[in-house]
């Protein structure tokens, strides 16, 4: 099976987040579905040309969250129940992706880079977090 996933290495996330959070975008955006198959660590490690322990981390990191479920002797699959703070309706994903979409494309207009883009919700979605931590 072949997943598809982008690695960038010069974006400044670390490759296994990149991987875990493209995998948790694929079972949001339906392309993966409760009980689908995932390729084994050995075949995503040589797909991406990345180390097989890294593959391992992404995939316990995962089965410990309640997305994936390891059958021992079968394979690595989706749960068939995703976790309520994992799981989102596809309408609600459609809509964060529209206007992700939309972020992108202004972006691009203004020359602002993947990176800084990138910076800048991660510092947005920090500040949000702190304001709701304070009494």
């Amino acid at each position: 099976m072949t997943l598809k996933i982008e690695i960038k290495k010069d974006n400044g996330i670390p490759i296994y987040l990149q991987i875990e959070e493209q995998i948790r975008l694929h079972i949001h955006g339906g392309t993966l579905e409760p009980g689908d198959p995932m390729p084994t660590v050995r075949e995503l490690a040589v797909q991406l040309g990345i180390n097989y322990n890294t593959v391992s981390r992404i995939y316990r990191d995962l089965q410990f969250a309640g997305v994936l479920v390891l059958k021992r002797g079968i394979g690595t699959f989706v749960a068939e129940k995703i976790p309520q703070k994992e799981n989102m309706s596809s309408q609600s994903f459609k809509i964060i992706e529209e206007k992700a979409r939309e972020l992108v494309l202004i972006s691009k207009r203004t020359d602002l880079s993947s990176v800084s883009l990138s910076q800048l919700i991660e510092r947005i979605w920090q500040e949000e977090k702190d304001e709701k931590q304070q009494p």
